[in-house]
């Protein structure tokens, strides 16, 4: 609210100040965002070794035999 007020001025010195110290803090947000970020992808790794598992994932194993189409033309 600081840096609104002073837009309206014609103080350039103090508007560059303001402007400066706004930067900083979004600067500090940006870190500590990053940082929580981290942190909760480091844990979420730790948590579950690494495997992804979804209830949404089906895994189902079938039997399969390879029909060659060649033999199968020679038999007809």
């Amino acid at each position: 609210m600081e840096l609104k007020g002073v837009l309206e001025s014609s103080d350039l010195n103090e508007i560059r100040e303001k402007t400066q110290a706004l930067q900083e803090a979004s600067q500090k947000l940006a870190e500590a965002v990053y940082a929580q970020a981290t942190a909760q992808q480091a844990q979420s790794a730790s948590g579950d070794n690494g495997a992804e598992s979804s209830d949404d994932e089906v895994v189902e194993e079938g039997d399969y035999e390879v029909i060659d189409e060649e033999e199968e033309a020679k038999k007809a």
